[in-house]
């Protein structure tokens, strides 16, 4: 069996856990295999071929990086849609992760490599409604698609002496059916940020402030349970969303609604509140949209 090169493609279902523990197994079941049935065909029309179900999820092979991510975001722009129109309850979101290196094909068709075992641990990091991505992916894409990745940063790997540098495809970007809160249209929203007497703005002219242990960050936490690269606020459409990248999570205390853990997800924010990263008792962020 020799090695051959390979683009490997995971993909969950997010919130399967739960969405099970709520309707039972029936129903669980029914959502899966709706959502397999909206997004295999994408796989299967860019000459993907797919080595495994999962429970959830599945494993799927590429000959070429371009085809993987054009069914990755094919997907996620389908399931999308798909559930735009369906009432909330049967909302399905899906996450995604793919590397590419040298695999061993076994007689039944099942594949195994560190390109495998990399896509696996990748597709863990992204939250729903991320693809994420190597960046050997992203090196192997044209650069109209290369336009649509942005580095998300290095994160640490089970089994991977380094960290991975890792990017996010913004599958968004090719038209899939997004629904925006009141909040989310405001053209000028701006953040303030507060921690222990520092006081950072994000102007209407800034997209990004990020936060994190080590310098280079907009904002430095010192504490253990902050990743070195731990969250980001992102300005999306005129909103300001808060991004979490970390390893421990991110803990969200809204003034006004119900807090919340993101762990790899993301929080759209509104009026004022507090922040903690890694641990609910951690360090406390204030922040302030106006």
């Amino acid at each position: 069996m020799e090695p051959k090169k390979a683009v490997v493609l995971f993909t969950d279902v997010s919130g399967s856990t739960a969405y099970f523990e709520r309707y039972g197994e029936v129903a669980g079941h029914a959502m899966v295999e709706h959502c397999f049935k909206v997004i295999v065909p994408e796989v299967e029309k860019r000459s993907g071929r797919i080595v495994k179900y999962m429970g959830d999820g599945f494993l799927a092979v590429f000959g070429e990086a371009l085809s993987a991510v054009d069914a990755a975001t094919a997907m996620h722009t389908a399931i999308a849609d798909d559930s735009a129109t369906r009432p909330d309850a049967a909302r399905v979101r899906i996450h995604s992760g793919l590397s590419a290196g040298p695999v061993v094909e076994r007689g039944d068709g099942d594949v195994f490599g560190d390109a495998v075992n990399v896509a696996a641990r990748v597709q863990h990091v992204a939250g729903p409604d991320q693809i994420y991505v190597t960046k050997d992916i992203v090196e192997e894409l044209n650069l109209e698609s290369q336009a649509k990745a942005r580095r998300v940063g290095a994160f640490p790997l089970r089994g991977k002496e380094d960290e991975v540098e890792l990017y996010e495809v913004m599958w968004k970007l090719e038209g899939a059916t997004v629904l925006f809160t009141r909040a989310a249209l405001r053209e000028e929203a701006r953040l303030s940020v507060f921690f222990r007497g520092t006081v950072l703005e994000m102007t209407a002219q800034q997209s990004r402030l990020t936060v994190g242990r080590t310098a280079g960050n907009d904002l430095i936490v010192d504490d253990g349970a902050v990743s070195r690269e731990h969250a980001e606020f992102v300005r999306r459409k005129g909103a300001i969303y808060l991004v979490d990248r970390s390893t421990n999570g991110t803990y969200v205390r809204p003034q006004l609604g119900t807090a919340r853990h993101l762990h790899r997800e993301e929080f759209l924010l509104d009026g004022s509140g507090e922040v903690s990263l890694g641990r609910p008792d951690g360090p406390a962020i204030e922040y302030k949209i106006s």
